[in-house]
């Protein structure tokens, strides 16, 4: 379960890969289940359950390196049903994926109830149950008094963030004092007591309570004193400065340690991960040597072997991966290959064009009909950019246009074709050559993935078995709602 429809896709096409690799995966999606494995997103997940759900919370930090307070549907009207819909979903386990840490969001930055709900489902996801009476619910009121007032101003000018009446449990803590390194989270609360309080033996037993529960929900708290403060105000807020300044440095000194403990975890499953690798590599050499047998077992491995192998090529006996050698072919092609000097820091001057249409040409003459984006990702990668953004996509796309006919399709792209091949004529549908080479079918033209339609309706295929065939030829392993759509937009073509 994803918080959008973008993030529903990528996992998706990352599923769709996986499934590529190793068909035997293809069951646990399989409509013919009670239960089948699906991805939704918070809008079309009413309704469904399973025991155990994996829910991906998409947001973190900007490129500044600021948490965003943007949360998609969380940030609009009502953005907490939402969240309490896709909350219930699980029957047994709930299992959360964050970048975004509960302590990340700031609820002094907004108002909404969906975010501020989203911070405590968060806490309770890490911590459990004690977040729910741990938590508090930022700022509800203003000072109490000018002696309030002129404490948090003292300690603002001492570069700490203050926040008025934090509601915590059924108290209310004076001041809370932003963690530096978590804006979502207090370093301590600053109580500010007045002369009455001296007087009062009922008062000050009630509030020593009063702290010791706060303790024990993990508030640190700092006591000013109105005498104190009305003596040496200054004196007094240097005091409550060196507190704060010594609670942070003990703060980030546990953070430490827990980031140590947990880097070290990381060296361990990341080591037991390559051992796991070099075994696997281990016993794929016996298998590639045929010849080796036995005698040439890494540790008794041979025997296991066997019989992985046979229920490997049993579960994938009716998959056929590439294209066999009497159809077309595609491959991914690498524009690099085509020209010398490919130059990253020349990218976007004028001088350039020529070497940036050689590429171009070399990936639509083999690729095309390809699609705009796919042509703009080939030529970022090769020039080293992980990324490829709106300027990449603009100046690829103004080549592109200025040399080879193109056709637009509507809500995809466009799609730019071969010099040899006219927008006007029916190609013939390639299948991939290579697990490189395996395409979404949203990555394919209209024209082509029709002659795929005719070439499996000419077998017999139709209806929903046409559909399903279509998508199996393609390479695709598990059908997405917007992979139908696009198989029955070819099939319509192909009536017209």
């Amino acid at each position: 379960m994803t918080f959008n429809g973008e993030q529903q896709k990528l996992i998706e096409d990352l599923l769709d890969e996986a499934c590529r690799k190793d068909p035997s995966l293809d069951s646990y999606f399989a409509e013919s289940l009670l239960e089948p494995v699906f991805v939704k997103n918070l809008e079309s997940v009413q309704g469904d359950e399973r025991d155990i759900i994996y829910f991906s919370i998409t947001f973190g930090e900007d490129a500044a390196g600021t948490p965003s307070m943007s949360f998609g549907p969380m940030n609009n009207k009502g953005g907490e049903r939402r969240l309490n819909v896709a909350i219930t979903r699980a029957r047994q386990e709930l299992v959360v994926f964050s970048t975004t840490r509960p302590e990340d969001m700031d609820l002094s930055r907004t108002k909404n109830e969906g975010v501020r709900d989203l911070k405590h489902f968060l806490e309770f996801a890490e911590r459990g149950p004690r977040a729910l009476v741990e938590a508090d619910f930022g700022s509800v009121g203003g000072f109490d008094s000018p002696f309030e007032k002129a404490v948090a101003a003292a300690l603002s000018k001492k570069g700490w963030q203050i926040h008025t009446q934090i509601g915590v449990s059924s108290f209310r803590i004076d001041l809370g004092v932003v963690h530096p390194d978590a804006p979502g989270r207090f370093l301590a609360g600053v109580e500010c007591d007045g002369a009455t309080y001296h007087r009062s033996a009922t008062a000050r037993d009630r509030d020593k309570l009063r702290e010791f529960v706060l303790r024990g929900l993990g508030w640190e708290i700092v006591r000013i004193w109105s005498t104190d403060w009305w003596i040496d105000a200054a004196s007094t807020a240097e005091k409550a400065h060196q507190k704060l300044t010594a609670l942070l440095a003990s703060s980030r000194a546990k953070q430490a340690q827990i980031d140590a403990v947990e880097e070290a975890e990381r060296l361990r499953a990341d080591a037991a991960v390559a051992e796991v690798i070099e075994v696997v590599e281990q016993v794929s050499q016996v298998v590639a040597g045929e010849e080796g047998g036995p005698a040439n077992d890494p540790a008794g491995a041979f025997q296991e072997l066997k019989y992985a192998k046979v229920a490997t090529v049993d579960a994938a006996a009716e998959y056929v991966p590439y294209a066999p050698v009497d159809y077309p072919v595609y491959r991914e092609t690498d524009p690099a290959q085509a020209v010398e000097g490919v130059s990253p820091d020349q990218f976007f001057e004028s001088a350039y064009t020529p070497i940036l249409q050689d590429m171009i040409s070399h990936v639509v003459n083999e690729e095309g009909p390809v699609l705009d984006s796919v042509l703009a990702r080939r030529i970022a990668r090769a020039h080293g950019w992980v990324r490829t953004g709106a300027r990449i996509r603009d100046r690829v796309d103004q080549v592109a246009r200025a040399h080879f006919s193109s056709h637009d399709e509507e809500q995809l792209g466009t799609f730019f074709w071969p010099t040899h091949l006219p927008p006007e004529t029916s190609p013939s549908f390639r299948r991939p050559g290579d697990d490189d080479s395996m395409r979404s079918l949203t990555e394919i033209c209209l024209q082509e993935l029709a002659a795929l339609v005719s070439e499996m309706q000419a077998k017999g295929h139709v209806a929903d078995a046409l559909i399903q065939a279509v998508a199996r030829e393609a390479g695709v392993s598990k059908l997405a709602h917007a992979g139908r759509l696009r198989i029955e937009k070819a099939v319509r073509h192909c009536g017209e």
